[in-house]
């Protein structure tokens, strides 16, 4: 990850609880490139001793190895999760001429103009290019793909592109100024922040686009060794002192088991797996 973004601010602050917690100090090397593939293959190459741990969203292991034509570590057997820490959707946002406000007329919009409403996304095979695919599966629609190399707000508020997917830290602030319009919420349930705003599940059930962050070590990491960081980190993540960070974030607090961390990712790679492979979206 990036310095300064969010989930390097994250980072941060689980190191500084974790210091705390743990009696040792714990240092956040930033290591972002490839799709997020550097760190997790230096963490995968790491002693299993406890003392190098990754902290990324889960797109190493249910995005990454089916864009790229290798990889350098195992994403099944490289690495063993300790926990799912984090989750949160997405809002759809629409530029504020798009001549629809809401996820029934923007469905009916593109199909009286198949292929010409624009999404913007943060690259091909990015969480933004494969949800605007999912949706487009679900509604049974076709948008056009503009790829960003950073955020396409600028160009979103001056009706350059039509639509992005945007979190709710760098949403909210667009959306209550008016500059941006809510069209749907990406996640399980309405967001806290906004539930005004229907998710896609209301209208496509079983439509969630997620992103989380959460926490794995080398494989053969000792059981009694991950048992202490999942309690120690769990016990973090709904603590008082992250409590503020991550509704700020528009997070939810998880805390998973290593197990049901392990299910998440299979379930979450089975489903991106075959979106990729179906829509042949690759990356060099």
């Amino acid at each position: 990850t990036p310095v300064g973004v969010g989930s390097d601010i994250f980072a941060r602050a689980y190191a500084d609880q974790l210091g705390k917690v743990l009696g040792i100090p714990v240092i956040v090397e930033n290591r972002p490139g490839a799709l997020s593939t550097l760190g997790t293959a230096a963490v995968a190459k790491a002693a299993p001793d406890g003392y190098t741990l990754l902290f990324s969203t889960s797109n190493p292991f249910t995005i990454s190895p089916f864009l790229l034509s290798k990889t350098t570590y195992n994403p099944k057997s490289d690495l063993e999760p300790i926990t799912q820490a984090l989750r949160g959707g997405s809002f759809i946002v629409a530029t504020p001429s798009l001549p629809a406000s809401n996820l029934t007329e923007l469905v009916a919009l593109a199909r009286k103009r198949p292929g010409q409403i624009s999404f913007a996304s943060y690259g091909s095979g990015s969480t933004a290019h494969l949800g605007f695919e999912l949706l487009q599966q679900a509604a049974d629609i076709q948008l056009l793909h503009v790829p960003y190399k950073q955020s396409a707000a600028p160009d979103l508020m001056a009706g350059q592109v039509a639509l992005g997917f945007e979190p709710p830290i760098s949403a909210l602030p667009n959306i209550k100024s008016g500059r941006l319009k809510a069209i749907a919420y990406t996640g399980a349930r309405r967001s806290p922040a906004l539930p005004e705003i229907p998710t896609l599940a209301e209208s496509y059930p079983g439509l969630e686009v997620f992103t989380w962050l959460g926490f794995w070590a080398p494989a053969h990491t000792a059981p009694e060794i991950l048992d202490k960081l999942n309690k120690a980190i769990v016990g973090i993540t709904h603590s008082t002192e992250l409590r503020q960070l991550i509704q700020d974030a528009g997070l939810d607090p998880i805390g998973a088991t290593p197990a049901q961390t392990a299910q998440a990712i299979a379930q979450e790679s089975r489903i991106m797996g075959q979106l990729i492979k179906a829509k042949g979206i690759h990356v060099n």
